[in-house]
């Protein structure tokens, strides 16, 4: 099983004020947010410190693309704010090592940037020599303008630099659509920008891609179009959540997740992609009154928990001994505690729904 992939938020703007108002928006649903060189050469710094600021919690990139005097714009980067920084693939070895020793100083990380690069399989060679561990492998946003697709060949050549120690960063028009195509790739951080910035509810497209990483690298290991054969063990926390899924909607309760143009829980394109379900609180009820009464009975270690005042979450594959009866168990828990706090739930209509997902007479 790999290791499921950061993600990443690029903030390709050139306006400053609107970067900051899409992080404020997007920053709870991703690992790192990008300042687009873009915003780099328009606000400069800074555009960084400013960033730092309003996420203080997040992983920030200065995506400035070095060409020269490495040195000096690492640590300009990294004194804004930055926690990581790129030089451009066209930069000379002690270009690379003036902002590799800089990065090593500050406890910070130093990333290339394989923009324009043709001979890549032999300049990182000469990288790995001197020590760089993070590359970005970019389809060009001009390149991808003109036509360019993402081919085997990328693919490859992405296999290749794993296998030389890289962790990789992979950019250039993603999509969730376009996950499955890297799924079976050990790849460090993904990188996401128009296809969040400019949805209709970018916090939700962030979200749905958060949840398709983790659940498409989650099943690595096997064909994503052959997860039906999955063995009943690791298909297990799949089932769970779409029995709660169903389990809370027979209660009467209402998701987060608007389903009524779902293609289905057993669809790869399903709107709940994940094993964590989020749920309205009922009746104006405040989640931190549901969690607290789900804790008089349960141990949470991440199977419950509040999204916000007026949303909590149920997640079965975090039992550490899934099983059917954990979900069902799970599901009681949750109908008990919202008929303690005076919300009128069909306890007995959500249980009957998950025992017919779980395949329990």
């Amino acid at each position: 099983m790999n290791p499921t992939p950061l993600l990443q938020i690029a903030m390709d703007y050139t306006s400053l004020p609107k970067a900051l108002e899409m992080a404020v928006l997007t920053a709870p649903e991703v690992d790192i947010i990008e300042i687009g060189t873009p915003l780099c050469k328009a606000a400069g710094m800074e555009a960084v410190r400013a960033m730092r600021e309003i996420c203080p919690d997040k992983l920030i990139l200065a995506d400035v693309k070095t060409p020269d005097v490495g040195g000096l714009e690492a640590a300009m980067a990294f004194d804004a704010g930055a926690d990581m920084m790129t030089v451009i693939g066209g930069a000379t070895i002690p270009t690379v090592k003036e902002a590799l020793a800089v990065a090593r100083k500050r406890g910070k990380e130093m990333l290339m940037e394989l923009t324009g690069v043709r001979d890549i399989l032999a300049r990182a060679t000469e990288w790995r020599q001197i020590g760089v561990e993070r590359i970005v492998y970019h389809r060009e946003w001009d390149a991808q303008s003109a036509g360019r697709e993402w081919t085997q060949e990328d693919k490859d050549i992405v296999r290749k630099l794993i296998d030389m120690g890289y962790k990789v960063t992979i950019t250039g028009g993603m999509t969730i659509e376009l996950l499955p195509f890297f799924a079976d790739l050990p790849v460090s951080v993904l990188i996401c920008g128009r296809h969040i910035r400019e949805s209709a509810d970018p916090r939700a497209s962030a979200r749905q891609m958060r949840l398709a990483l983790a659940d498409l690298w989650s099943r690595s290991s096997t064909s994503i179009s052959s997860s039906q054969n999955l063995s009943p063990v690791a298909a297990l926390p799949d089932l769970a959540a779409k029995a709660v899924r169903w389990g809370v909607s027979e209660m009467g309760l209402q998701l987060v997740v608007d389903g009524r143009e779902c293609p289905g829980c057993d669809s790869p394109r399903r709107f709940c992609l994940g094993t964590q379900t989020e749920i309205i609180c009922p009746n104006n009820l405040r989640s931190d009154d549901v969690v607290r009464k789900l804790a008089q009975t349960l141990s949470s270690n991440g199977t419950f928990g509040r999204v916000n005042d007026s949303v909590f979450f149920l997640d079965p594959a975090k039992f550490g001994n899934l099983s059917r009866n954990r979900v069902i168990e799970l599901l009681n828990a949750t109908g008990d505690a919202l008929r303690q706090l005076g919300a009128p739930v069909d306890v007995n209509a959500g249980i009957k729904a998950a025992n017919q997902v779980l395949g329990i007479s």
